[in-house]
Order: structure tokens, then sequence, then C-alpha cells
């Protein structure tokens, strides 16, 4: 998997929040949702709080080519589904040592949400 260039993947690692932009399966049109971002073992990766009922985690399905905001800049991406156990458990503790504290950790790390774990990788 390409990764990011390490001045994104910092501010992937640093910022509480970023953007997704999908293409909404039924209407064409362009989608915002604010999720959590971890980095581990330098990429980057974002969990659905919702679980597959989350809008943008659906898009990002049928479209893996997803628009991640930063710091108010752009950057084209790609989401592929982490199939993968062990890395979810990783991505899980990734998330415990960033938002810990947080009142909503709990809902971001529930063995009902890991699968639904995506890397992003830079799109060309």
């Amino acid at each position: 998997m390409e990764r990011f260039p390490e001045e994104i993947l910092g501010r992937l690692a640093e910022v509480r929040q970023i953007e997704v932009e999908t293409i909404g399966r039924r209407t064409g049109l362009t989608r915002r949702a604010t999720v959590w971002v971890v980095a581990d073992d330098g990429v980057a990766y974002v969990r659905s709080e919702f679980g597959d009922a989350g809008q943008w985690y659906r898009n990002a399905l049928v479209d893996p080519r997803i628009g991640v905001v930063v710091d108010g800049q752009r950057h084209e991406a790609l989401a592929t589904p982490v199939p993968d156990r062990a890395l979810w458990d990783r991505v899980s503790d990734a998330f415990r040592a960033k938002y810990r504290g947080s009142q909503s950790l709990s809902v971001m790390i529930r063995p009902e949400v890991e699968p639904m774990t995506l890397a992003l990788s830079p799109a060309r």
C-alpha cells in the first residue's frame, strides 16, 4: 500500500478530526462527514462509528476514491477495507492512545465497529 507523504501523515496523526468526502450512492452528490483518524506504522486509518450503517462508510465501499480534508486542504485518497483482526486491534489501541479521555472513545473501539476500519492511501 502506498503511503501519504510524511508531512500529511504527520498531520493525520496529530489532528483530532478530519473530513472525508464521498460520493452518495444514490444521489451522486458529494457528501462530507467528520471522522476520527489514527496512524499506525505509517498508515492512516478511519473507522465508522455507526458500523456498516454509516453513510460515508457505505459510500466508500462502493467508490473507494474519497477526499480527505485536513487543515482545510483536500487530498485525493483511496479507502481500503482492513480484513485483518490483528490490525483492527492495533487500530483500536491507536484510538485509545490518541483519544484517551474522550467520552466517545468507547463507541469507536466496540467489537462490532472494528470490521469497519478503512486504511487510507494517496490516490494516483
